[in-house]
C-alpha cells in the first residue's frame, strides 16, 4: 500500500529503526509476515482466530471471512504470520483499521497465534510489522483494546511497548459467546501507542508503592484506601486469570469486579497507569 500523499511524513531514521527492529523480531520468531488478500487466505485467518479463542460449534465466527477480505480491499491492515520452516503454515493474524482522527490512527482491533507458538515472541514480531506498515503510510498513533485482567497482555503492552492508557471499558463487548470470554464480563482497557518515539521509562518505584489491591491469605481479592501523600501505588492481580476461570469462575469474576472497582476509582481521581510488572502488577502515580 502507498503513502496518502495528504498524510505527514515520518523521518527516514524512524522508519529504519522500526524497519530493522521488525526484521530483527522476525528472524528471532523464525516467522514472515505479510498482508493477505484472497479469499482462500481469508479464509485460513478465519480458521485460526476460531481456533484461538476456542469457538465452539456454534455457527459463531470471532471474524467473518467476508469481512477480512472487506477490510484489506478497503486498504486496511490486514496480515497474517507464516512459519519460516513451512512457509504455507499459517500462524497468527493481525486485523487493523483506521480510526479517527483520520489519517493518524490506527485501530488494532484483533491479533491471535496459535497456543503452541505462545512465548516464540510472534506476538511481538506482528506488532513491529504493523507498526512499520503504519509508519510508511504517515500513520503515528495505534489504539487497541485488551482484558487487562490478562497479566502477560497487560506486561507486554506496557513494558515492551510503553502504551498508555486511555480508558477502562466496562463491559465493553456485552457478552462474549468463544470460549475464552464466555461467561465472564468483557471488560477491556484501550490503550494507545506512539509509534513514532521511544517507549517511555517508568517513574514508578515499585518498592515505593502502596498496595491498593492484592490477594488476601484466601486469594480472595482485597481494597484498601490509598493513604494521603502516597506518590505510587500497586494493583496485583493473577498471574493466569484463564487458568484460574477454569478452576473457580466465581472468584475470577470477583477479581474482575474488584479491579473494575480500584482502576476506574483510581483513574477518576486523577491517577495514571505507569506499568505493568510481569505476574500481574499494575504501577500508578499521580502527577
Amino acid at each position: 500500500m502507498s503513502a496518502n500523499p495528504e498524510l505527514r511524513t515520518v523521518d527516514s531514521e524512524i522508519l529504519a529503526l522500526a524497519e530493522d527492529e521488525y526484521a530483527a523480531a522476525a528472524e528471532t520468531a523464525r516467522i514472515d509476515v505479510r498482508e493477505i488478500h484472497t479469499a482462500d487466505e481469508a479464509a485460513k485467518a478465519s480458521m485460526l482466530l476460531d481456533e484461538v479463542w476456542n469457538v465452539d460449534e456454534t455457527g459463531t465466527n470471532v471474524f467473518e471471512p467476508s469481512l477480512i477480505i472487506a477490510f484489506a480491499h478497503a486498504g486496511n491492515y490486514v496480515s497474517a504470520a507464516y512459519s519460516v520452516d513451512e512457509p504455507d503454515e499459517m500462524i497468527g493474524v493481525t486485523i487493523g483499521f483506521f480510526g479517527q482522527p483520520l489519517g493518524t490512527v490506527m485501530h488494532s482491533h484483533i491479533a491471535g497465534v496459535r497456543h503452541q507458538i505462545i512465548g516464540r515472541g510472534a506476538g511481538s514480531a506482528m506488532k513491529l510489522h504493523q507498526r512499520l506498515w503504519c509508519l510508511n503510510l504517515g500513520i503515528t498513533e495505534m489504539t487497541w483494546t485488551f482484558d487487562p485482567l490478562i497479566a502477560r497482555n497487560a506486561y507486554f503492552n506496557f513494558q515492551r511497548l510503553g502504551v498508555g492508557m486511555v480508558e477502562y471499558l466496562e463491559d465493553f463487548y456485552g457478552q462474549m459467546r468463544d470460549g475464552v470470554n464466555s461467561g465472564q464480563a468483557s471488560d477491556r482497557m484501550m490503550v494507545s501507542w506512539p509509534l513514532d518515539r521511544p517507549a517511555r521509562a517508568s517513574v514508578v518505584d515499585p518498592g515505593s508503592a502502596f498496595p491498593c489491591l492484592r490477594a488476601d491469605d484466601d486469594g480472595e481479592p482485597l481494597l484498601s484506601e490509598v493513604p494521603k501523600e502516597t506518590e505510587f501505588v500497586s494493583l496485583d492481580f493473577p498471574s493466569d486469570i484463564e487458568d484460574l476461570r477454569g478452576q473457580d469462575a466465581d472468584l475470577a469474576s470477583r477479581w474482575r469486579l474488584a479491579l473494575r472497582t480500584v482502576l476506574t476509582g483510581l483513574v477518576g481521581d486523577g491517577w495514571v497507569v505507569d506499568t505493568c510488572l510481569k505476574g500481574g502488577t499494575y504501577l500508578l502515580h499521580h502527577p
